[in-house]
């Protein structure tokens, strides 16, 4: 098995020695490495590919801590941008109809073009159709109609914001 020989002060491996099992290195480290120093290095069996030392343990950042501590802002996410050196997550609107999220600005902005809002708006009166011959034959037969003129509602809303954008 590899041993994995950290410097305390660097973070970066500075050896591999192959041993048979953690504890026999534990038992003996300057058997394997010839330099070991307790106060200069730290061992694990696992190499970490972006380390951090918390409370004497050697562990893997957090995605937090590589976008805060290392400025890897590529990780951030839709919606996420930093402020005082925390990470704000804010949610997007449900009314928008293609999220786009705008890192100059930290806002949430509509994305669709003029032919998506187009094929939504067909579709929306397509199902708007359907849903009025539902609504038809429910009352015919007797039965409550109040869910179908909900979605009747909603769909109506949708149109009417998505010809608002353009």
């Amino acid at each position: 098995m590899i041993i994995y020989i950290y410097d305390i002060k660097i973070l970066t491996v500075v050896a591999r020695p192959i041993v048979n099992s953690y504890e026999e290195f534990k038992a003996e480290p300057i058997r394997y490495y010839p330099e070991w120093n307790i106060n200069s290095h730290i061992s694990t069996e696992v190499e970490f590919q972006n380390p951090i030392l918390d409370s004497g343990v050697i562990r893997e950042k957090t995605r937090e801590e590589l976008i805060l501590l290392d400025n890897q802002i590529e990780l951030l996410q839709d919606g996420e941008y930093i402020e005082n050196n925390r990470i704000i997550k804010v949610e997007a609107p449900n009314y928008l109809f293609k999220k786009l999220w705008n890192k100059e600005s930290n806002a949430w902005e509509e994305g669709a073009t003029q032919e998506d809002i187009n094929l939504e708006i067909n579709r929306l009166i397509d199902e708007f159709t359907i849903l009025g011959e539902q609504k038809e034959r429910w009352i015919k037969y007797g039965f409550d109609v109040l869910e179908i003129e909900n979605k009747m509602a909603e769909n109506i809303m949708k149109r009417n914001y998505l010809l608002t954008l353009f």
